[in-house]
């Protein structure tokens, strides 16, 4: 009998601390002494990782005030919440949601999973690719020449190219040890993660991802192969748009996603956003709260400038769009890095410092986002059921990506109850639509895909002239300007100074040398180890939350240690090169 697989990795391969389990039940990430109840702290943007932070800090008996620049019609005060948790219910009747943003989990995410629980969400599988219990069919279209399967292996008496392709990649990985790593991690033996991990980390931090498909050492695919892999598909959406990406980044992809199971909520996943800010919880003096009661309702509008005291027992003032000025004990920053050089002015106090040291400012400047795109269309009815678009659409034509999703029964009569997104794109294949209409978008992607499903292109087109389209391009967002970072090659150690920056000065000495000991601290996708993914979001968010924590004086709760408290422990400090 063969060997059951390993599970998908629920801790992060480059510092595995159980965030999940620090955070469970009536756990708090730290105490704080009397004189520092109720410390304002700031915390500018509300997405995963700044709400997250936020929550936490507020159960520790913190005054998160919390700033976001996005605006929406529907969030509280016409600010909309979530960051890159985007969920679109076009008409309140509708059960339909258009994610905009993050729309699949892996059930290995169990901080994530025990928010979304807290908060009262409903998961429904994802249909994603190969997914032969969910998805009926996949079809994959290359070079013209489709196939309708249900699993990755029914390719194989297909194709023998992709047969060839898809096995040489999996016996590549098995010889990497990622295997063996998702067990060492699932088994909590953390000494031989950081015994593997540190192997792979100093033998391939400068490799691509393509030359890991090509390279004897690695999977050992022509340049034909890799394109076919690239195309058929290497864990959610690391095609051949991500062939330039650090191999790093896409071990990380695999290690998550490996073995696991995809959801979606059914509330869309702006709700999880939506659940940290009206959820009430209590402060350590047993007083329910909310951060919705702490914020007046509404969050506040956008930064435009934080001033960073060079002693830290000052805090910052934090500059808004409104022109008022605001003195906290601390600032968590959250959205994407780019916002310091475009957006946010971040200066120090004192004449002639700067708030970030010289590294600190190099990994900020080197960050690197991912164009993406989507276009979807909100129709009455799963109107594809039984036909070969009935599941998740793959292929090399300008669409990429199409998935299919049915939300129930409406939420009132007459309401809409599928989506179809016609288009899920990276890189390259987003940019050609990038300066493309909505209605022009739709015209190209529903074009494409009737020619790979001629028997319900009929139906396709009259579908696309009556409902109605959403469309995104994360490059063209003022706050966001792509998805998320990827890193390329060579750009580890900017990663770890990111990771890094929370952990400021206390264990003695700056974990980033030459980085300044004041009350700032990052959090949010940039500052991850595996970008994309809403788990390590908020996994960053708590780090932050626990730097605040200890910057005021607090401590970890007795037998409940943080992030920062197992920094110097060799199973989980992060490898150096």
């Amino acid at each position: 009998m063969s060997a059951q697989p390993p599970p998908p990795a629920d801790l992060q391969v480059d510092f595995p601390f159980d965030y999940a389990a620090h955070v469970a039940g009536d756990r708090r990430i730290g105490r704080l002494p009397e004189a520092a109840r109720g410390a304002p702290v700031a915390v500018i943007g509300a997405g995963g990782s700044g709400l997250a932070a936020a929550y936490e800090l507020l159960r520790t008996g913190c005054r998160p005030l919390v700033y976001e620049a996005e605006r929406s019609a529907d969030g509280p005060g016409g600010v909309r919440l979530g960051g890159r948790m985007y969920s679109r219910r076009l008409h309140k009747d509708d059960s339909a949601v258009v994610e905009l943003g993050c729309m699949r989990f892996p059930d290995s995410a169990r901080l994530l999973w025990q928010y979304a629980q807290m908060f009262g969400l409903h998961w429904e599988p994802f249909r994603d690719d190969y997914a032969a219990g969910t998805t009926p069919i996949t079809a994959l279209e290359i070079d013209g020449v489709r196939h309708l399967v249900r699993e990755i292996t029914d390719l194989y008496p297909l194709d023998e190219e992709i047969r060839h392709a898809h096995t040489r990649w999996l016996d590549a990985l098995t010889r990497l040890g990622l295997d063996q790593l998702q067990r060492d991690l699932a088994r909590r033996d953390l000494g031989a993660v950081r015994r593997r991990w540190q192997e792979v980390v100093r033998r391939y931090e400068q490799w691509t991802f393509y030359r890991f498909l090509r390279e004897d050492e690695g999977a050992g695919l022509t340049h034909n192969q890799a394109r076919l892999l690239g195309t058929t598909g290497v864990a959610p959406a690391a095609w051949d748009t991500f062939f330039g990406l650090s191999l790093l980044e896409t071990l990380r992809l695999v290690l998550t996603s490996e073995g696991s199971t995809a959801y979606y909520p059914r509330e869309g996943i702006s709700a999880l956003a939506e659940g940290f800010w009206s959820h009430r919880t209590t402060d350590p003096s047993g007083r329910s709260t909310s951060l919705e009661e702490v914020n007046g309702g509404t969050p506040r509008p956008a930064v435009t400038a934080v001033v960073v005291d060079e002693d830290p027992r000052r805090g910052a003032v934090v500059h808004s769009a409104d022109g008022r000025g605001e003195r906290v004990a601390a600032v968590v920053l959250t959205p994407q890095l780019n916002v310091l050089e475009t957006a946010i002015e971040l200066r120090s106090a004192s004449a002639g410092r700067s708030p970030l040291g010289p590294r600190m400012w190099r990994a900020v400047r080197r960050l690197s986002y991912r164009q993406s795109s989507k276009t979807a269309l909100v129709v009455d009815e799963p109107f594809w059921q039984g036909t070969t678009l009935d599941g998740v659409t793959l292929t090399d034509r300008l669409p990429r990506a199409c998935y299919t999703f049915d939300y129930g029964p409406p939420r009132a009569p007459g309401g809409r109850t599928a989506v179809l997104d016609l288009s899920f794109s990276w890189g390259r294949d987003a940019v050609k639509v990038s300066a493309s209409s909505q209605q022009e978008r739709v015209e190209l992607f529903v074009r494409d895909l009737a020619r790979i499903h001629p028997e319900i292109a009929g139906e396709l087109r009259r579908q696309a002239d009556r409902s109605q389209a959403v469309t995104i391009s994360w490059e063209n967002e003022a706050h966001f300007r792509g998805l998320c970072r990827f890193s390329a090659p060579g750009e580890y150690p900017y990663q770890r100074d990111l990771f890094s920056h929370f952990m400021k000065d206390f264990t003695g000495q700056p974990a980033v040398p030459g980085e300044p000991p004041n009350a700032l601290f990052f959090a949010g996708d940039d500052t991850s180890w595996s970008s994309g993914w809403l788990e390590h979001a908020l996994a960053s968010g708590l780090n932050a939350a626990w730097g605040v924590v200890r910057l005021l004086g607090g401590r970890c709760e007795p037998g409940n240690p943080g992030p920062g408290d197992m920094w110097n422990h060799p199973d989980y400090a992060p490898v150096e090169l």
